[in-house]
């Protein structure tokens, strides 16, 4: 998580904790979890709304071994 905005510079950044996956929305991080999918945690600046995501560090392992996501360095193989 970022300690102050990327954007401003901000050191207030409200977090939250979120679902990859909502009951309408896409999967935002496809194979990772059938009925657990990994969560975001996201960071919000209070000054100039600049969002930060983030994939939450225990989640980082599903990334890494869904077959949907490739090392990028694969695609030009």
């Amino acid at each position: 998580m970022v300690i102050k905005c990327l954007q401003c510079g901000n050191n207030d950044i409200r977090t939250a904790v979120i679902n990859s996956m909502g009951g309408q929305g896409p999967d935002l991080l496809p194979g990772t979890g059938f009925f657990t999918h990994a969560k975001f945690e996201i960071g919000v600046c209070s000054i100039c709304g600049y969002v930060h995501w983030f994939v939450r560090q225990e989640d980082i392992e599903k990334v890494k071994n869904s077959k949907k996501f490739k090392n990028k360095y694969d695609i030009y193989k």
